[in-house]
C-alpha cells in the first residue's frame, strides 16, 4: 500500500502538477510577475522577500534551463534593482547577461509551448 502511495504521488509530482517554472512563464506571458502577482510598475523596488518568491519559482522548476535561466535572471534584476541612482551605469555591465539570461528564458519557456515576449511595452 505504501508503494501504491509512493509512486501515485511520484506520478502527479511528474506528470500532472503544473510545474512552477511553466506556471512563471505562463505568468510572465500574461503580464503578470514570476510569482503571479501584478506588475507594480517601473518605479517600484524590489523587496527581498519578493527576490526571494520570484526566484525560488523558477529554483523548483523541473525543467532545467527554466532553472538556470529563470533564477539567473531574477538575480541580475535584483543586483540592477539594489543599485543607487548614482550607479546606474554600473548596470550596463549586467546587459550581456542580462540578453543572455532573457533569451534562454524565452527559448526554455517556448520548449515548454509557453511563447514570452519579454519586450512588451
Amino acid at each position: 500500500m505504501l508503494l501504491i502511495g509512493v509512486v501515485g504521488y511520484a506520478v502527479w509530482d511528474r506528470y500532472v502538477r503544473e510545474d512552477s517554472g511553466v506556471a512563471a512563464c505562463k505568468a510572465m506571458s500574461e503580464g503578470r510577475q514570476p510569482d503571479g502577482s501584478e506588475d507594480a510598475g517601473e518605479d517600484a523596488k524590489l523587496t527581498e522577500a519578493q527576490y526571494r518568491e520570484a526566484r525560488k519559482v523558477f529554483e523548483d522548476s523541473r525543467h532545467e534551463k527554466i532553472r538556470e535561466h529563470g533564477t539567473a535572471l531574477m538575480d541580475i534584476v535584483w543586483q540592477v534593482d539594489q543599485m543607487n541612482d548614482d550607479e546606474a551605469l554600473g548596470a550596463l555591465a549586467f546587459m550581456g547577461p542580462l540578453g543572455t539570461h532573457m533569451t534562454g528564458l524565452q527559448t526554455a519557456c517556448a520548449d515548454q509551448g509557453v511563447i514570452l515576449n519579454l519586450n512588451q511595452d
